[in-house]
């Protein structure tokens, strides 16, 4: 299964004292997502499910992508909020690829991508930093990872 990993784009500051499900892309963000999904639909990059984290800063970041990239709608999964354990996420992830899903988008949140690409390629999460609109592609199997790509939004 071909795994693209996106961090949300850029979302209102923590500082503001908002809770922080409800934290929502900033014009900066907005323009990040949108410059992702061009990037995404200039190379034909098209996963056949796009899959959100349920805080809004992350599904704000896949309707983006679902509307300025082609994508196809977002789906909320709750294996994708803040926090969630790896070994959680690549449990979905296999049942996923059991199904014949060929290729997947998730939109969710560090440090939980940096500690899913830690498990996926056996090494220690603190090698990962993926900043805010990045990209990460990975041929992921039943027995192994190959980590293809990741490109932060500053280079797209």
């Amino acid at each position: 299964m071909l795994l693209y990993l996106v961090r949300h784009a850029t979302a209102q500051d923590r500082a503001l004292g908002l809770p922080d499900p409800s934290r929502h892309l900033i014009d900066k963000g907005i323009k990040q997502s949108q410059k992702l999904a061009e990037f995404c639909k200039k190379l034909q990059l098209k996963p056949q499910m796009l899959l959100t984290s349920p805080l809004v800063r992350a599904e704000q970041t896949a309707l983006l992508l679902h509307q300025h990239a082609d994508w196809p709608e977002p789906q909320k999964q709750a294996w994708l909020i803040i926090e969630t354990l790896a070994e959680v996420q690549l449990k979905a992830l296999t049942d996923l690829m059991a199904q014949g899903i060929e290729s997947v988008c998730c939109v969710g949140h560090e440090p939980d991508i940096s500690a899913l690409l830690a498990l996926l390629l056996n090494t220690d999460s603190g090698h990962f930093f993926i900043k805010k609109a990045s990209i990460t592609a990975l041929e992921l199997r039943f027995d192994q990872a190959v980590l293809l790509w990741s490109l932060p939004v500053a280079l797209l």
